[in-house]
Formats: C-alpha cells, structure tokens, sequence
C-alpha cells in the first residue's frame, strides 16, 4: 500500500494548463473513503455555495443507488 504520491495530471477544462499546485483527487464510486470525504464536504460547503452543495449531495444518492 502506498502513501501520498503523485498519481494524476490535472488539466484546468476553462484553460487548458496544467494546473501546478498540489490537490487530491478523489474517486468516491470506488473508493468508500472519498465516499466519506465528499458527504463531509458537502457538509461543509452547503452555507457557502448551496448549488455545489446540492450537486455534490445528487452525486452521492447515485453512487448509494448503484452500491445498494
């Protein structure tokens, strides 16, 4: 098992560059942690961008639906 490591090359979709500064990229539909991390998240986020908020919330009850 490894630890934190450089797996993925971020490409920025509104420029087109490489985006530079480090970020985690989570895979909630495989991974049962990032699941975990992204309910927190929406969580966290709900008072200061609702729509992300609601967005991120839809994503979740489709991954549910397809683990269920």
């Amino acid at each position: 098992m490894k630890g934190l490591y450089w797996k993925y090359t971020l490409i920025n979709n509104e420029t087109g560059e490489e985006v530079k500064s480090p970020a985690f990229i989570l895979k909630p539909e495989t991974d049962p942690h990032a699941l975990h991390a992204l309910k927190a998240y929406a969580q966290s986020v709900h008072l200061d961008n609702p729509v992300l908020a609601a967005d991120l919330k839809a994503w979740i009850e489709r991954i549910e639906d397809d683990i269920s």
